[in-house]
């Protein structure tokens, strides 16, 4: 057992003090500041200079160095006033995070701790702020809730599951489509949406996919009351730095509604096929044949009439036909704004 009583050894001094001052003036990413009671800058090392693009000369001071790092007055008199509580109290040290303007320009993220040396012999008392840019980890966490926002708030059902079928995220949408909130669904197996007469064809297609190909399609689905649902479906594998398939995402669309819409409307179109063209095909012919008569002198006025109002029933009966048409599909697109919400003007 080591005697915890005894010093570590340090070994020769000076050399390590040589070495250490060495590694903080060449150091390219913490940024070591030196200062003293009176606002002097006393080091100012290479990281500062690159992270900042200041050099020592043009920042001697403290209070210019808070002017050109912090120019909304604002702000700076907030970070200013941390400062001066540090001192106050005289704490051995403080923690504490700002946006700094470097030179260009640029808004930077820096974590800050500074600390007090307190004076020893003929050693003044000085304050050494070490600094780290973490803009990138800042905006590595902003893009990252940006984009859990996204996926929460999207129309479409996006799922994350793991290469073993488990769901890993589930959002809002799939809660709407599927019937099941985040927490009955984290941890499940994805395939229990998937029909016992389908299992086979999807675990083929998730195999593919967990192989690193994508997958785009139509799939019967289950929801939570045991409907099935007709659910536009897209797979893609998500691959880590090695290659190697990390998890899948999927992009779910509920196309029951849609589904059921088009096949109304090819009902509506079908049935308006076989109504309206065997009429129009009668008042063509009827009319064309009047009109050789008429030609040959072969009807009197009375019979000319007659013959017109025949017609003109035949033709009030086409457009009756084409009446109950529009209203038809008209009504379906009411329900359609019903589920749905508003309808373009072009629709309406």
């Amino acid at each position: 057992m080591p005697d915890k009583t005894k010093p570590p050894y340090i070994g020769n001094t000076k050399i390590l003090q040589t070495i250490i001052s060495q590694v903080i003036q060449n150091s390219d990413h913490l940024i070591v500041i030196c200062s003293d009671n009176t606002g002097k800058i006393i080091l100012w090392n290479r990281a500062a200079e690159i992270i900042t693009g200041y050099s020592h000369a043009e920042l001697p001071g403290v209070a210019t160095a808070l002017r050109v790092a912090y120019p909304d007055n604002n702000y700076r008199e907030k970070i200013t006033t941390v400062g001066d509580v540090f001192r106050k109290k005289e704490n051995k040290s403080v923690h504490y995070e700002t946006k700094i303007q470097t030179k260009t320009g640029q808004i930077r993220d820096i974590s800050w701790t500074t600390e007090r040396i307190p004076e020893t012999g003929t050693n003044p008392q000085v304050y050494v702020t070490t600094g780290t840019d973490v803009t990138h980890t800042r905006q590595s966490k902003n893009d990252a809730l940006l984009l859990s926002e996204i996926v929460k708030s999207s129309h479409d059902a996006i799922v994350g599951i793991s290469p073993d079928g488990s769901i890993l995220t589930w959002n809002n949408a799939a809660e709407d489509i599927f019937g099941y909130t985040e927490t009955e669904s984290i941890g499940e197996l994805f395939s229990r949406h998937i029909p016992d007469e389908k299992k086979n064809s999807f675990a083929s297609i998730f195999r593919d996919v967990s192989e690193g190909h994508y997958f785009r399609g139509n799939l019967a689905c289950l929801t939570k009351t045991g409907k099935q649902i007709t659910a536009s479906i897209a797979f893609s594998p998500i691959s880590g730095e090695d290659g190697i398939v990390e998890g899948i995402s999927a992009i779910m669309r509920d196309l029951t509604r849609e589904l059921d819409i088009q096949q109304t409307m090819k009902g509506y179109i079908s049935e308006a096929a076989m109504r309206l063209n065997h009429p129009a095909e009668m008042v063509e012919g009827n009319l064309i044949s009047i009109i050789e008569q008429i030609r040959e002198g072969d009807f009197e006025n009375e019979d000319l009439l007659m013959e017109l109002q025949v017609q003109q029933k035949a033709l009030s009966q086409i457009i009756h036909n084409l009446r109950e048409l529009s209203q038809a599909i008209i009504g379906n697109f009411r329900e359609i704004e019903e589920d749905m919400g508003d309808v373009p003007d072009t629709v309406q």
